[in-house]
């Protein structure tokens, strides 16, 4: 099994995050929605409240109004599925800050920039 592209960029974003904010280390996780599954997992996962369009990262610390950030990471020329989308504004508008970025770098950059006192 090889790693994608985007599987790169979040494991080097997450492994950044956690060297520079030991504090917040668990308080950082990956929704694991992307899956191939048989059928019969594929109920049973969504009986378990796998979401469609839910966001790869979620930063469970309050910041400056907000009450905790969801990142959708893409790398390249891929774009936020219709799903995806429509749950950042959803998040948007119940007071979270949501935001898509491409390359963990700019994912990196929102975070500092989300984390500043």
């Amino acid at each position: 099994m090889g790693l994608k592209a985007e599987d790169i960029a979040q494991i080097n974003l997450i492994n950044w995050f956690k060297y520079n904010f030991p504090q917040y280390k668990e308080d950082i996780a990956h929704v694991a929605n992307q899956r191939t599954c048989s059928p019969m997992e594929g109920r049973l996962l969504k009986k378990l409240g796998v979401q469609k369009g839910f966001s790869d990262i979620f930063i469970a610390i309050p910041k400056n109004g907000y009450h905790g950030l969801f990142l959708e990471l893409k790398v390249g020329k891929n774009k936020p599925t219709k799903e995806q989308q429509e749950f950042l504004d959803r998040k948007i508008e119940l007071g979270y800050a949501a935001v898509c970025v491409w390359g963990w770098e700019a994912a990196r950059d929102f975070i500092v920039e989300y984390l500043k006192e």
